[in-house]
């Protein structure tokens, strides 16, 4: 059999996902990753700060996910992973800094009991006492919005107080307006227990390992681990080199980029929604047009650097969310040196304090320097911090975080069939597919890889 050509568009997670499973499968591939940058990586950066090598963005990758796991043991660098010195946050309500609830999950306290009394309706406190039974059967394939099934399980209180901090912090989003079957499936299932959302969240603790780690990184951080990737896959990879445009000519797709035309036997566009909509425009208009309409929320992220002696943070606690209602520029603060031990030192302290939401875009309109103004207020309103860094480091991410909303995934699956039919041979993948997150990165480039082998015919 011929070799068969394919190119690989955007050198991201994502698009090395791809690259790698191609090129370790059993078939004829000849590969090609074109990345625009010089670097390696897309959003997944490490860089030092203040003697330490410091991550620009995500800083941990879920652990019990299984597709990044699963590739990173193929490449061999799972040993050196790291989990969290300390699991615990707190939230910043009333004035102050309260714990999570524990146990909970992604927010939702299990038990009454652990939250401190006043923070919960007293309606919603019985609601979690009886199980948290959605008001009407859930169907079994139907999606729905985070915020409804939350609020109507367990209450307004939870779901304000807990959930929209923790999982729209995360994803940048509204919670009302988050898609549970792709960011929250567990949530969804749990709901569909017979006692309820609590029954159903508290059997699935009982059958899982509680030590088992929640999130993994690498003392040398995230980055390093896509630099290990690349580095396998390091001779298909051209840095540097910008696609212009794609067409179809000869039973091939003909590539125009910054050095010249290309031509490959299938293509994957491992690149943001938005740039594979612009490429995907001319040869697939449908399919264009609904990447286009994904909605993106930008952020913001500052990295602190404080002498020990000027500043005094909870002990054993790994940082602290902050709801919307606080009103306050910051959505999260992490304490680096007690969530990471490696970053852990005794003579200074780390901080990474995020901002911006899809409805908070307020860091965009302010400079370096004033950003991280604002933000050290936030600090001097919860921390009590009066002291100011030694370092800062502010990190960008325009239109970072696909917003995923209910119907998310069957309007993807339409999306692929579309392309499937408009421009043969063509696939997309990327971080607006499957969820935030580094496992869900990975699993939209397997699944990518997968498509270019069938569309081969073989097994």
């Amino acid at each position: 059999m011929d070799k068969k050509k394919v190119f690989v568009v955007g050198a991201g997670i994502t698009g090395l996902t791809v690259a790698y499973r191609l090129l370790k499968s059993k078939e004829n591939f000849e590969v090609v990753v074109l990345e625009s940058e010089k670097q390696t990586g897309g959003k997944l950066k490490t860089s030092p700060f203040s003697g330490f090598l410091l991550d620009e963005g995500a800083d941990a990758f879920l652990a019990r996910a299984p597709w990044a796991k699963e590739l990173f043991d193929e490449i061999g660098i799972s040993e050196e992973f790291v989990s969290p010195h300390s699991r615990s946050a707190s939230i910043w309500v009333n004035g102050s800094l309260e714990p999570l609830p524990s146990p909970n999950v992604l927010g939702i306290p299990l038990d009454p009991h652990s939250v401190p009394p006043g923070l919960l309706n007293s309606d919603d406190v019985l609601k979690i006492s009886k199980g948290g039974r959605p008001s009407k059967k859930l169907p079994e394939e139907a999606d729905v919005a985070i915020g409804d099934l939350i609020r109507d399980c367990v209450g307004d209180s939870v779901f304000e107080l807990f959930v929209d901090p923790l999982l729209g912090g995360i994803n940048a989003g509204i919670p009302d307006e988050m898609s549970c079957e792709t960011l929250a499936p567990q949530l969804l299932e749990a709901a569909r227990h017979e006692d309820g959302l609590i029954a159903g969240l508290k059997e699935t603790q009982q059958n899982s390992d509680p030590e088992l780690p929640v999130f993994y990184t690498h003392p040398n951080g995230i980055g390093h681990i896509v630099e290990r990737l690349a580095e396998k896959i390091s001779n298909s990879i051209r840095k540097n080199e910008h696609v212009i445009s794609i067409s179809r000519a000869n039973n091939q797709w003909i590539l125009k980029t910054s050095t010249g035309l290309e031509a490959a036997d299938a293509l994957v566009l491992a690149t943001p929604a938005q740039n594979a909509a612009r490429l995907l425009e001319t040869v697939s208009p449908t399919a264009s047009s609904r990447l286009s309409d994904i909605e993106h929320a930008s952020v913001s992220l500052v990295s602190l650097a404080f002498k020990n002696s000027d500043i005094n943070i909870p002990k054993n606690q790994s940082g602290f969310l902050v709801p919307r209602s606080a009103g306050l520029l910051m959505t999260a603060c992490s304490f680096s040196g007690n969530k990471w031990e490696h970053l852990d030192d005794k003579k200074q302290t780390l901080l990474r304090v995020s901002s911006g939401r899809v409805d908070d875009q307020r860091h965009e309109t302010l400079s370096d320097e004033e950003l991280v103004k604002k933000l050290m207020n936030d600090l001097a309103t919860t921390l009590g911090l009066d002291s100011q860094p030694f370092e800062s480091r502010v990190n960008r991410w325009p239109g970072a975080l696909a917003q995923f909303k209910p119907g998310h995934l069957k309007r993807m699956k339409e999306t692929i069939d579309l392309l499937a039919d408009e421009a043969p041979g063509v696939s997309i993948a990327g971080s607006y597919h499957f969820g935030v997150g580094i496992p869900a990165s990975v699993r939209s480039g397997n699944e990518a890889a997968v498509s270019v082998i069938e569309k081969f015919g073989i097994n």
